[in-house]
């Protein structure tokens, strides 16, 4: 809670949802093949890593889950296992985002992130200080926001943060603010 008594990362789960409906609708349909800033992806594309990115930290609440009940070598060992595949992972993450992009009409990824911050949002709520304390050592080649050693809390906030980095980089002439 922040000083408020304002959960601020439910409430930022919610915001991403919300942002990203806002944009959907709002954006003119001759934009979304428009090349983004600073990515290889198009607009469309990139929307779609954006709703992916919101599946990330829903990914991250089983697996953080899992490996915080082994041994703490064990995800070491993974994270390193993953960095040194970031080179192939960049790819898988570049190619994937770009198909899902032309096959997901924005309307299917705005269901995706509409589904998906649900089920975050459910389980966040339910989710006690000791099931947000679970973590991991976690891959920092493989986005700028991983830290070396994230908890299921922290998957929370990041997600936000991936969302806000892509956001700034869609070439749309007018995002909703």
């Amino acid at each position: 809670m922040d000083a408020s008594g304002k959960d601020s990362v439910r409430e930022d789960l919610l915001w991403i949802a919300d942002d990203f409906r806002k944009i959907i609708l709002a954006v003119p349909h001759d934009e979304l093949d428009r090349p983004s800033t600073g990515t290889r992806w198009t607009n469309r594309q990139l929307l779609f890593h954006m709703a992916l990115g919101q599946n990330i930290a829903l990914a991250g609440i089983p697996l953080l889950g899992l490996f915080s009940h082994l041994p703490p070598s064990a995800s070491r060992n993974w994270s390193r296992l993953l960095d040194a595949c970031a080179g192939p992972y960049n790819w898988v993450n570049w190619a994937g985002s770009a198909a899902g992009g032309k096959v997901l009409t924005p309307r299917a990824m705005l269901g995706m992130m509409d589904r998906t911050t649900r089920t975050i949002v459910a389980w966040y709520d339910r989710a006690d200080s000791r099931a947000l304390g679970r973590g991991m050592a976690m891959p920092t080649r493989w986005d700028p926001y991983f830290a070396p050693w994230m908890n299921r809390r922290d998957i929370m906030e990041w997600a936000p943060k991936h969302y806000r980095h892509h956001r700034a980089q869609l070439s749309l002439t007018a995002l909703p603010s």
